[in-house]
């Protein structure tokens, strides 16, 4: 019986340790170390099977970790752990070609039967969750990167595929359905499982629109169950990579504005630039609240030993000005007094999801 090693690099030696127990107890050889430098080095070394890898590792920080690993070695396996997994964090992980990204704390269980599954696998096929990172995502990394592969989706006991050639989408499959209706239907799958298999070959071509433009006629096809979408929007046709995202947000913001209730949105970033706005009158005033309303939510934050507060509202007159953080991004919605900050947040919760 093959024997595979596995390198451990984690800040918590009690981490190592246990997991270090764990596997061997299940066959593997495993090593491990606190420090990202010292995990190059025995990797260079010891050429194991696999390295587990937290993201917040000193000298050399997880991600460095991976692109080192990557350069000195194209086909070598690697698992992220963290306690703040995000989607904009996974995708940037799976671009450098991470097998998975695992949030903490893990079941190791489940990662002993992960990494067996990973190690005992000639190809490279990614692996994950639609929760963690969404299929529009996972569109965008094969196509920009014109990769050839086979994207499997399971949802609910369905399945779909996606197959992806020379930076397009070539052919796709869920039920009945094949080429764009089928990526149509795939894209409102918030949640399950995939699988992407890099080389597969695709035996048909049912999809001749770019990439792109397909995403985009999905997200317009979401909208229209969403509370925010409008028929007189203007129509973008087919935009390249570099102009979807900002059509993206574009689109998120207004579809937040068409929330009941919702009188004035505006997106910024966290120095107060204003990335897209919808019906503010006055977005310099309402830029100037938004970015004192993140101040004070610091700061309240902080005496409540919290990172950040999800959302802040303040109510003042015949009205309510509510602010809330996404990622590095700030979302300023101006409200009615007698709004209802919960719905709200689980409204914008619902768009943001949709769309990415």
């Amino acid at each position: 019986m093959v024997q595979y090693s596995i390198l451990i690099a984690d800040g918590d030696p009690e981490y190592i340790q246990y997991l270090s127990g764990t596997l061997r107890a299940n066959g593997f050889r495993t090593t491990g170390t606190s420090s990202g430098a010292n995990a190059l080095s025995m990797y260079r070394a010891e050429a194991p099977d696999l390295v587990v890898a937290d993201l917040n590792l000193a000298e050399v920080g997880g991600l460095e970790l991976l692109e080192e690993l990557r350069a000195f070695d194209p086909k070598a396996k690697v698992i992220l752990t963290t306690f703040s997994a995000n989607k904009e964090l996974i995708v940037r992980a799976f671009r450098m070609g991470a097998l998975d990204v695992l949030e903490k704390p893990l079941d190791f269980e489940f990662l002993t039967n992960k990494i067996r599954e990973l190690v005992s696998r000639e190809d490279r096929a990614l692996e994950g969750n639609l929760e963690m990172m969404s299929l529009a995502s996972i569109v965008q990394i094969n196509c920009e990167e014109r990769n050839q592969a086979q994207l499997v989706l399971n949802h609910q006991g369905r399945s779909g595929a996606i197959y992806f050639k020379a930076g397009e989408m070539i052919h796709a499959e869920v039920g009945g359905k094949t080429g764009e209706e089928a990526v149509y239907e795939l894209l409102e799958w918030e949640n399950g499982s995939f699988h992407l298999k890099m080389g597969a070959e695709p035996g048909l071509r049912t999809i001749d629109t770019p990439w792109s433009g397909v995403l985009l006629e999905g997200m317009r096809r979401i909208d229209e169950s969403t509370a925010g979408w409008s028929p007189e929007w203007e129509e973008e046709i087919a935009p390249g990579p570099a102009e979807l995202g900002d059509i993206v947000e574009k689109r998120i913001v207004k579809a937040i504005g068409g929330i009941p209730g919702v009188e004035s949105a505006l997106m910024l970033t966290a120095d107060g630039t204003l990335i897209a706005e919808d019906k503010s009158l006055e977005p310099e005033r309402e830029i100037k609240w938004g970015v004192f309303l993140r101040e004070k939510g610091e700061i309240i934050g902080g005496y409540l030993d919290a990172d950040h507060l999800e959302w802040v509202v303040l109510t003042a007159g015949d009205g309510r000005i509510y602010l809330q953080q996404k990622g590095d991004k700030m979302l300023l919605l101006n409200l009615p007094r007698r709004s209802s900050a919960e719905t709200i947040f689980e409204s914008v919760e619902m768009i943001f999801k949709r769309y990415q």
